[in-house]
């Protein structure tokens, strides 16, 4: 093999009398370097992405939602369900109902969640969220709320500032059901980094939602954080399995199954497309080993009538094929590593923050996406490396050295 070696790194290295070859030969590596770099570079920013929207979610909803079959669930303690389950660090109860908000002339329809201002911290991060005011103002004896920024600027009301939460058709009057009112005051904003939620979430504490909505000793659901958010299935199975069939359990990843379906596709596609930039480098590493084959010939032939078997002649193109492929790949893999890394280090790239909630790229590079990009380049060069390697080593040894 090592008679291999020499040769194919003479070959790579070319002469004065060769520049075709040698000028072939740094643009395959060239090619291979640009193909790998945005690879790394594309998806570690694609995998930020998604990174972005998932802390997002998980610091809004909790992992798991325990929720009743009949839209209400009794008042207690469900610590004796959750002991049982391994994977279970932290649960509260919630109270999840819509109602209409209403400041001056403005009014908004706003989803309202009623949390347990204690239980809430350890099962999601809203309370991390909280832009201006406090979490601890949902402790006040007074009613408080918590308005999505968004939604604040909707209704135009600021910290210490009161409104109206219109919820409908829980009172008959003289004319039929009228809507109750219930005053609330604004203690803050809290923005969590996804427009929905900012600009439909109203949180107030679990008693006032009560009240509010007339849930004596009932809630809507319990939310369950679970050690693995990504994994939350098996904690899924044993709750429901614990609390029967009066209940069913939902995980944030089928909640948001859409969205997260769409980002790996989204990211798959990119993938496929950027891999034919390694694509164009293969074939000019295939032209590269043609071209040395015919520059060669005669040297080739020689090699043959000296002893050099098929498989050496064979395997010496192969290496330097393989040769190409690894030193673009290096070079791509540390540039494309560099570039992610300048990405998340500085604002080369500003975002709007008003559209995106970031004002840099989010950039995440994840190993197993390192590896299968230098995997795909190294494995499409190796094929384009075949033919050539192939067609050289067929050569007859007498033709090659009368050209």
């Amino acid at each position: 093999m090592r008679f291999e070696l020499t040769l194919a790194l003479r070959y790579l290295k070319g002469n004065r009398h060769t520049l075709g070859g040698t000028l072939t030969s740094v643009i395959s590596v060239a090619s291979v370097t640009v193909g790998v770099a945005a690879l790394i570079a594309t998806l570690a920013v694609m995998t930020g992405f998604r990174e972005d929207i998932r802390k997002k979610i998980l610091g809004t909803q909790p992992a798991l939602i325990v929720l009743s079959q009949t839209g209400t669930m009794p008042e207690g303690d469900y610590s004796p369900v959750f002991s049982d389950v391994r994977d279970v660090r932290a649960w509260s109860p919630f109270i999840l109902e819509q109602g209409l908000l209403k400041s001056g002339r403005r009014t908004q329809g706003a989803v309202v969640k009623g949390v347990d201002p204690d239980r809430e911290p350890a099962v999601t991060g809203l309370s991390s969220r909280v832009k201006t005011g406090r979490w601890e103002a949902l402790r006040s004896s007074t009613p408080t709320v918590l308005l999505g920024t968004e939604l604040a600027s909707t209704l135009g009301v600021g910290e210490g500032d009161h409104l109206l939460l219109v919820v409908p058709s829980l009172s008959a009057g003289l004319f039929g059901d009228l809507p109750v009112m219930r005053r609330f005051v604004v203690g803050g904003t809290v923005e969590t980094g996804l427009y929905d939620y900012d600009s439909n979430l109203a949180v107030v504490s679990l008693a006032s939602a009560q009240r509010a909505f007339d849930r004596r000793q009932a809630w809507t659901g319990i939310g369950v954080k679970v050690r693995d958010p990504d994994d939350p299935f098996d904690a899924a199975f044993r709750i429901q399995k614990n609390m029967g069939s009066s209940v069913y359990v939902r995980s944030w990843l089928a909640m948001n199954r859409n969205l997260f379906s769409a980002l790996k596709l989204e990211k798959a596609v990119m993938f496929l497309i950027l891999t034919l930039i390694t694509l164009v480098a293969a074939f000019t590493i295939l032209s590269n080993l043609i071209l040395v084959t015919a520059q060669k010939t005669r040297e080739i032939g020689i090699l043959k009538a000296m002893g050099a078997t098929d498989g050496m002649i064979q395997r010496t193109f192969l290496l330097k094929g393989i040769l190409l492929g690894l030193f673009g790949t290096g070079a791509g893999t540390a540039l494309g590593l560099a570039i992610s890394w300048l990405l998340k280090a500085y604002p080369v790239v500003k975002l709007p923050a008003d559209v995106y909630y970031v004002e840099r790229l989010p950039v995440t590079v994840v190993p197993s996406d390192v590896m299968m990009v230098v995997g795909a380049a190294l494995a499409i060069v190796l094929a384009a490396t075949i033919y050539p390697a192939r067609i050289a080593a067929k050569l007859d040894a007498l033709t090659a050295i009368r050209q």
